[in-house]
């Protein structure tokens, strides 16, 4: 049963996050022409800076964790297709499909580190010499 609710998790966090990228994906433009524009928060005050920090590191938890579940889920759904296996053909299947759900996992993380960005940057805070 906990196998279950694990993989319960993990696949409404996969599809969270599939929910959220594939509109992001079915918008882009064939078109050459590609123009960025990102709005970047400038931190002046350390406490800018620390709740920027904070939130950065919140969604990289996410990213991180949901990363982890899809491949323990493939691991777990593996470990139970390769246990009634009765031939070689289904345990080469069953390592396939392990192997691209991570691939797949492994994907969608690295398209959500690049929506996430780079981390805040650190202000200098100079002390006037007077």
């Amino acid at each position: 049963m906990k196998g279950l609710a694990a993989r319960s998790v993990a696949a409404m966090a996969i599809m969270a996050t599939l929910a959220v990228g594939t509109p992001l994906v079915s918008s882009a433009d064939s078109s050459t022409s590609t123009t960025t524009t990102t709005t970047t928060l400038v931190i002046t005050t350390l406490k800018q800076y620390r709740a920027a920090e904070k939130l950065y590191l919140a969604k990289l938890k996410v990213i991180n964790d949901t990363f982890v579940a899809a491949v323990d889920v493939a691991k777990a759904n593996y470990a139970a297709t390769i246990s009634v296996a009765t031939n070689s053909a289904e345990r080469i299947s069953a390592r396939a499909t392990m192997r691209l759900a991570i691939a797949n996992a492994t994907i969608a993380r690295a398209g959500a580190l690049i929506e996430l960005g780079k981390a805040p940057v650190k202000p200098k805070l100079h002390k006037s010499v007077a």
